[in-house]
């Protein structure tokens, strides 16, 4: 199938990558970049998308550009009859989500999220234990991300650090946020409710760098996601299921899983280009589709509209480290409570 891709930097690049490895393996053809810069890339570039389609004919289109031009690529595309796979996260309201969910729908056209940790065999093993009921009843679902950014993480784009486009919950910790709303069983629902905290310690930034947030629905188990990029040092995210019989604890970015300490075995990764390019041949079920994302874009619109009050932190060098928020972050994970219950003083 053909193959275009829009953004082909930053992330965009192993987007490129990918493509070019499903183009050696003969499972599809990479026709085109979109970009508004020149990128060094095997195919031909250009600056709009209308105009690669009408000269190239895409099948499928990669958006992997900023957030906030997700909603109208991914609209266009369907409009050149194209299917998509879009990157997290795909749209910023649920308006824009109903949106593109009912013009996919009208068209007959299919959108795939790029939340590439829905693919692992971790996620698919975990799934099974919480659904065969090797871990009990399910008392609550927690995640915990704690990475070091320097000020040059600001400055890779113009959205960086700007609430609406960015924070903790919305990008660098995304898949912490959607694991948990899926192991939930919450990721279709639009009766959730969402408790917020949220914090910066830079005053250059108006998004949050630190954060909690609890959802909750009725009959469903509690979720809890604390994440900061102001910790002392940078270690793998983590979920934790806790249930009756047991806890699992998955480091989805390393694709391992532990249930009670012990390390279970898993099945191999699947590839998000490749599932939606067998979902168009054969009907293979998408792994990671658009309807799965409502719960998460509910979550990211309330981040684009909450308070986030500026903390005291420490510099040191060129990043802040908020003192003790690494241990913090664990705890509430593991204690499915938010920052507040946790007493930690940043006070509201």
């Amino acid at each position: 199938m053909r193959v275009a891709l829009v953004g082909a930097r930053g992330h965009g690049a192993r987007h490129v990558e990918n493509l070019v490895r499903l183009g050696h393996d003969g499972l599809a053809t990479f026709v085109g970049v979109v970009d508004v810069a020149d990128v060094d890339v095997p195919v031909p570039s250009y600056s709009d998308l209308g105009t690669l389609a009408a000269e190239l004919h895409p099948e499928v289109v990669v958006i992997s550009s900023p957030p906030a031009t997700h909603h109208d690529l991914v609209l266009a595309a369907f409009e050149q009859g194209c299917d998509v796979l879009v990157e997290k996260p795909a749209v910023l309201s649920v308006a824009d989500f109903d949106e593109i969910s009912d013009e996919a729908a009208k068209r007959g056209r299919v959108c795939q999220v790029g939340f590439q940790t829905q693919g692992t065999g971790s996620y698919r093993r975990l799934c099974s234990l919480i659904g065969s009921g090797a871990l009990g009843d399910i008392s609550g679902i927690g995640a915990a991300g704690r990475w070091v950014r320097t000020d040059s993480y600001y400055d890779r784009a113009e959205w960086a650090g700007k609430q609406g486009e960015d924070g903790t919950l919305v990008n660098p910790f995304a898949h912490a946020l959607q694991n948990a709303l899926l192991l939930a069983d919450v990721e279709e629902r639009a009766d959730i409710a969402v408790e917020l905290e949220l914090y910066r310690c830079r005053d250059a930034i108006s998004a949050d760098d630190t954060a909690c947030v609890r959802v909750t629905a009725e009959g469903a188990p509690p979720v809890v996601v604390a994440t900061t990029l102001c910790a002392t040092t940078s270690l793998p995210p983590v979920v934790l299921v806790h249930g009756s019989l047991g806890q699992a604890v998955w480091w989805y970015d390393d694709d391992r899983l532990t249930v009670n300490d012990h390390r279970m075995s898993v099945p191999p990764s699947v590839d998000l280009l490749e599932n939606l390019l067998r979902h168009r041949q054969n009907g293979e079920p998408l792994v990671a589709p658009l309807a799965a994302a409502r719960a998460f874009t509910t979550v990211a619109e309330q981040c684009g509209k909450a308070d986030v009050p500026l903390l005291p932190a420490r510099r040191v060098g060129d990043r802040v480290v908020l003192d003790g928020i690494d241990e913090v972050v664990v705890r509430a994970a593991e204690k499915i409570a938010t920052f507040d219950e946790l007493g930690c003083g940043f006070g509201r």
